[in-house]
């Protein structure tokens, strides 16, 4: 397997690389109009129904938008972490390669969290408990995703730093 990955980075270095980066920039671009853009206007609806009726849909498409640029993104990571040899590389580079990992690691958790807490949301709302439902999805969109885009700029800072070298 690490033969291939060698071989398939080797032939599409570049396109896999342009995959991760723009795969990471669309999370990245995702998660800030979710929160500054789509935030503001779904709360300027009034009615309570409604309110939580379209966050709860909105955060249900975004979810599966969300897992498939994840699983983009790791397949690229995965393909030029072994395609370039990082195992080789100075410590220094191997150590902050194992620092990002841990972050989109962290990041993958939160979004799952994110996600169990949207099914929670999803299933209150259908009780019309909408104290709860408005704690669950005011979790996801006023602290979750925000951790979620801090961390995500922090790696691709990171990925800045190590392509630099």
């Amino acid at each position: 397997m690490q033969e291939f990955l060698i071989d398939l980075f080797g032939d599409f270095g570049r396109i896999i690389v342009f995959i991760h980066v723009i795969s990471a920039a669309f999370l990245l671009g995702s998660m800030i109009t979710i929160r500054f853009i789509i935030k503001p206007v779904l709360i300027s609806i009034d009615d309570e129904s409604i309110r939580y009726g379209k966050c709860i849909s909105v955060l249900e498409k975004y979810a599966y938008y969300i897992f498939s640029m994840m699983f983009i993104l790791i397949s690229a990571s995965l393909t030029m972490s072994v395609g370039l040899g990082f195992e080789y590389a100075s410590p220094t580079m191997y150590s902050m390669i194992h620092v990002k990992e841990a972050l989109w690691l962290f990041i993958a958790f939160n979004f799952i969290y994110m996600y169990i807490k949207l099914i929670n949301a999803k299933r209150l709302y259908k009780k019309r408990n909408f104290f709860e439902v408005h704690e669950n999805i005011g979790l996801i969109v006023n602290f979750l995703i925000p951790l979620n885009i801090i961390l995500s700029l922090i790696a691709a800072y990171l990925g800045v730093i190590i392509r630099g070298f």
